[in-house]
């Protein structure tokens, strides 16, 4: 026996009208966001191409600095910086003896010197630390010349470490010779 139908139709009914509808809705968004990321894309390459341009001239004045730097580096590995830093120091350190203010040493001397002695010759050597070392050779009438002399190299602040080196009698007075450190008052630095 056969199954009772109530459709009554030669063929059977289907009604495809809403998945008709799904499609076309779907289709009308899918072609919305399509046309939507076209116009997303050529707005973004509009817009970025400014951008891009300075980027890519940013990148070329970094290869040309890059050059630079690579020869400013030949050029310098080619130079010999021990002789150019031997020779700024020698320079440095004529500029500071140069630069030595031998009107305040001599007055320095006079006003520490006793009357009775006479400096025949002052010999200055310079040190890193801006001290001046002094060799001085002199001529006393009496036989405490040197050590009055002495004493007030030793008293005085512009001088430290006084130090005998040699006495004589002449006959006529005492030569002697005085090695000290003299502090100027403004120190000069000499890098060696």
């Amino acid at each position: 026996m056969k199954p009772i139908h109530l459709n009554l139709a030669s063929r059977p009914f289907r009604d495809y009208r809403p998945v008709y509808a799904v499609v076309v809705v779907t289709s009308l968004v899918i072609a919305f966001l399509m046309l939507n990321n076209i116009d997303t894309y050529y707005r973004y390459v509009r817009e970025t191409r400014n951008t891009r341009d300075e980027i890519t001239n940013l990148e070329n004045e970094i290869k040309v600095e890059h050059s630079r730097a690579e020869t400013a580096t030949k050029t310098i590995r080619t130079m010999d910086l021990l002789s150019l830093s031997k020779e700024s120091k020698f320079v440095n350190a004529q500029l500071a003896e140069r630069a030595f203010s031998w009107s305040e040493l001599l007055d320095h001397l006079e006003s520490v010197m006793p009357a009775n002695v006479r400096i025949t010759s002052v010999a200055p050597s310079f040190a890193e630390n801006g001290l001046v070392h002094l060799s001085l050779q002199c001529e006393g009438k009496g036989a405490d010349s040197m050590l009055v002399a002495l004493t007030r190299l030793q008293r005085d602040p512009h001088f430290a470490d006084p130090f005998p080196t040699a006495q004589d009698n002449t006959g006529t007075g005492y030569r002697f010779g005085i090695n000290a450190d003299y502090k100027p008052s403004v120190a000069r630095v000499v890098s060696r």
